[in-house]
């Protein structure tokens, strides 16, 4: 009874969907699945198309009829009690403890109220100020009719980026809550990358601008050079599992974003790479590096020109070379245009040059040191989730340093008279003993016995690993014989390393003995 029951069920089915078709004996799928989906199933399938087509034009007939609600966030507000008994109310951002201290009656002619600020979020308050009138004018960060205060919110970001807080931390001082806080400092940092870093962070472009840079380089018997560039990681706490592979490297048991960045002689930063993986060395690193690798290739700064001394039999020549040079340490390529000091040296001329340079190419390891010092951020780590938001972090902290050098005098040419000094520099960024890198510490003890070269990046042996021996060895027999020659133009990138630095060695020990050579100060 029960299977002739199920068969004539099935036979109503068949002939209801049309899903049999019993002369072939055929089965049509689609008709049979619709068939047997109950009305949630159905329901299933239009969400998961609407998931796959990604299209606004993608609905049902149901949606169309069915009036759309407006989804509505619901309002985040902290609660307080005014005293033991009190109720739980509402404290609105204007009563909180940040709003009267710094916005509604800040003590603007007190300078110990001036030194605080400045040392709470690391701006001098004029600057501040400046900054929020310059932000409503340039409608960097639209209001609307509820927004929390502006003021507020971008001293959490200095806050935030200037001792390495928490959003939370945030909402106890601005009764903001830690969710508006971090939705606004995305949108912070992401003016702070491309606005504020490309009208403060400006590569060099001409033999003029670049000329403005070699100051310091030239007095110190460096001519040529403008720039030092070097590698640093920031640690990435958020990092997801796919990318912490690739992104722990041999110097941190940590996952890390590294950034190679080239600075001038005052602590200026002149460009800086997007973020890589942190397992990247400095040769995988360099490749990444545009700016660089367009002076590499004679595409920027081919043009400007600089003489170096040699000695023929008893006669000192000046010798003319068109290009620029940056000091490196011993991790990079063994190119002409990136210039480290030499490991392995026996004569006193070498000896003396590789730790004159050395010791020059300590400016980038400052800098190092003062932007982590005064973006604590970059020490304790980001803790964001996406790679890019710590690149937007790294390129903001880059913005913002060199903003304050200008605002403090500090990137005007060392004369040693009237630069002015940093209080950064002065406590080394405010980094325990423990913490200081070691560049910094040599600087500090200059008794101290140092190595040429304190990175631990690629190989410490002044090693010719190109392929092409025999082309550099004819490049530099034809820059000899144009140097004796006195015809043509000696082109800095086409010379091999070793050759355009044993010139500059000898140019070097000429000044030296002559006396002229000076050690920059600031003042």
């Amino acid at each position: 009874m029960v299977y002739a029951d199920a068969a004539n069920i099935l036979a109503d089915m068949q002939e209801e969907d049309n899903w049999f078709d019993a002369a072939t004996g055929s089965v049509d799928i689609q008709q049979y699945l619709n068939m047997m989906m109950d009305e949630h199933d159905h329901h299933e399938v239009e969400v998961f198309n609407s998931m796959i087509h990604d299209d606004e034009d993608y609905h049902t007939e149901d949606e169309d009829d069915a009036p759309k609600e407006k989804k509505r966030r619901k309002k985040r507000i902290i609660l307080a009690r005014r005293n033991e008994n009190g109720q739980l109310e509402a404290i609105p951002p204007k009563e909180s403890l940040w709003w009267h201290m710094y916005v509604a009656c800040p003590q603007e002619d007190d300078s110990r109220f001036l030194r605080k600020f400045r040392r709470r979020f690391r701006h001098p308050y004029a600057q501040f100020k400046w900054f929020v009138e310059e932000a409503r004018k340039e409608k960097w960060f639209p209001e609307g009719k509820s927004s929390s205060p502006l003021e507020l919110l971008i001293l959490g970001a200095f806050r935030y980026l200037g001792r390495g807080l928490t959003f939370d931390d945030l909402e106890e001082s601005t009764a903001i809550s830690e969710e508006v806080h971090r939705n606004f400092f995305h949108k912070f940092i992401k003016i702070g990358s491309t606005v504020l870093y490309e009208r403060y962070v400006r590569a060099p472009q001409t033999k003029e601008e670049v000329q403005e840079h070699m100051h310091e380089f030239a007095i110190a018997g460096l001519p040529g050079a403008f720039a030092s560039t070097d590698a640093t990681n920031i640690i990435h706490e958020l990092c997801n599992w796919k990318n912490r592979r690739a992104h722990i490297g041999f110097k941190s048991k940590s996952a890390c974003r590294t950034y190679n960045t080239t600075v001038n002689h005052r602590r200026r930063i002149l460009a800086t790479t997007f973020g890589n993986p942190g397992s990247f060395n400095d040769k995988t690193l360099i490749l990444f590096d545009t700016f660089i690798r367009d002076i590499k290739r004679g595409e920027k700064l081919d043009d400007y020109t600089f003489e170096l001394l040699e000695r023929r039999g008893e006669e000192v020549v000046a010798v003319q070379y068109q290009g620029v040079w940056i000091v490196v340490d011993n991790g990079y390529h063994n190119w002409s245009t990136t210039v480290p000091p030499m490991s392995n040296c026996v004569k006193i001329e070498e000896i003396r040059w590789s730790a004159w340079l050395e010791s020059m190419r300590k400016d980038v390891e400052c800098t190092f040191g003062i932007l982590k010092g005064r973006w604590r951020i970059l020490k304790t780590g980001v803790r964001l989730h996406s790679t890019q938001a710590v690149d937007r972090v790294w390129l903001t902290c880059c913005a913002l340093h060199n903003w304050l050098l200008e605002v403090d005098g500090l990137d005007k040419a060392w004369d040693g008279v009237s630069v002015n000094a940093s209080e950064w520099e002065g406590e080394i960024g405010g980094l325990e003993e423990c913490d200081t890198p070691m560049a910094i510490r040599n600087l500090l003890s200059p008794a101290q016995i140092r190595e040429y070269d304190t990175s631990t990046i690629g190989g410490m042996m002044d090693m010719d690993e190109d392929d092409d021996e025999d082309n550099e060895e004819d490049d530099d027999e034809m820059a000899d014989a144009l140097v004796e020659s006195g015809e043509g133009v000696v082109y800095v990138r086409n010379l091999s390393l070793q050759y355009f630095r044993s010139k500059l060695i000898e140019h070097f020990d000429i000044k030296f003995r002559r006396g002229e050579v000076v050690w920059p100060k600031s003042r």
